[in-house]
């Protein structure tokens, strides 16, 4: 049998050929029996740890025991556990902010722009996962960074938005951070709402802008 490998300097591939040779090595892998994991396979992993089981599940041997991979696979693609967190919430924030956030910035009319991120948002279905993250944030000093990154930056973005339909940023300032506290109350409910729901929650705010930008928000 090969042997695991539990340093960062080589794969279990790498194993398995000493033990087994290259031709064997070969045919598992093109049977399937060995196909390799990436590091967005490691990534993904992560999410759904999260998604299940909380941060406390989110260790190195479970990671491993779920893809059915070496420690020293592990550490083919990270620095140990804190540089697989950084990249992992990295990971999180490119795909549940800043591409969103992008898709808001075309040349598109803000109302059509406003609608695409809240059916971006709606469309993600990661309420669980945004869940484990804000939780995840009171225990460990990276989560908590970058936790307040994400929610600055999606507030920020909200203000922009709904200070250019407005053309009143107080009023702007307010209806942003209702879009806000309705996106995490959403996702903290069980089970979460999203989807269609959320989406058609977000859209029956509508006449807010018209309420607040007539100055009938008293």
């Amino acid at each position: 049998m090969a042997t695991e490998c539990v340093g960062p300097g080589g794969g279990p591939e790498l194993q398995f050929e000493v033990a087994h040779g290259q031709d064997k090595t070969r045919q598992l892998q093109k049977d399937g029996w060995m196909a390799r994991r990436s590091r967005k396979d490691w990534i993904e992993e992560g999410f759904r740890i999260l998604a299940s089981e909380g941060d406390g599940g989110l260790t190195v041997d479970a990671l491993c025991e779920r893809l059915e991979r070496t420690k020293g696979s592990f550490y083919h693609h990270f620095d140990g556990r804190p540089g697989y967190v950084e990249d992992l919430l990295a990971a999180w924030e490119l795909q549940a902010t800043d591409r969103i956030i992008a898709s808001g910035s075309s040349d598109a009319p803000v109302k059509e722009r406003l609608r695409e991120v809240n059916r971006q948002a709606s469309e993600l279905k990661n309420a669980r996962l945004e869940r484990a993250i804000r939780g995840w944030a009171s225990r460990e000093p990276e989560a908590r960074r970058v936790q307040d990154r994400v929610d600055r930056k999606r507030l920020e973005f909200l203000i922009e938005l709904c200070a250019e339909r407005m053309q009143d940023q107080e009023a702007a300032e307010r209806l942003a951070r209702i879009f806000q506290l309705t996106l995490v109350g959403a996702q903290h409910v069980d089970p979460p709402f999203e989807g269609e729901e959320l989406y058609g929650a977000l859209r029956f705010l509508d006449p807010l802008f018209d309420i607040a930008g007539n100055g009938e928000s008293e």
